[in-house]
């Protein structure tokens, strides 16, 4: 019995092709994330913060200016950081005294968000203890879309 072996060499060829060009697209697709991040947690100030009853606060908009999303691409990974540098953003992300949220509690609500989706628990300038996060639906939503983004790139590469 003779048995012959032979490697396909264009089929590697075309691999690293694709992964090349998935990984080219990778930049553009986190680019993408981060500015879906940004308007989304600003639409979410608006409804938790800026839009509500004034009370109790002046409405500065540092929660504006301090809001930030980055993110980095390389060969092999994607991140998006999504946040706010007003030393009083996560007093607004998680609320305060009795009506405070741990981590898990907002995850729990965040996993429930449907596509796109704000979380709002009353939070004004006069009910100012309670939460109004804004940061946390802005990173499930560019997750989401972003996931999407990378599931229809390597759809169309390996089909």
């Amino acid at each position: 019995m003779k048995l012959n072996g032979r490697i396909e060499r264009k089929g590697s060829r075309v691999i690293r092709k694709r992964a090349a060009l998935l990984a080219s697209a990778l930049t553009p697709i986190a680019k993408q994330g981060e500015r879906a991040a940004l308007l989304h947690a600003r639409r979410g100030l608006e409804l938790n913060v800026y839009g509500t009853v004034s009370g109790e606060y002046d409405r500065t908009g540092h929660l504006r200016t301090e809001l930030f999303a980055d993110s980095v691409a390389n060969a092999g990974t994607l991140g998006i950081t999504v946040g706010d540098r007003a030393p009083y953003a996560s007093e607004i992300e998680f609320g305060t005294g009795p009506y405070e949220l741990n981590q898990a509690q907002l995850q729990a609500y965040l996993d429930a968000l449907p596509r796109g989706g704000l979380l709002r628990f009353g939070r004004t300038g006069q009910a100012y203890l309670l939460p109004g996060p804004y940061v946390g639906p802005a990173l499930m939503f560019a997750r989401t879309l972003t996931r999407e983004r990378l599931n229809a790139l390597v759809v169309a590469l390996w089909s």
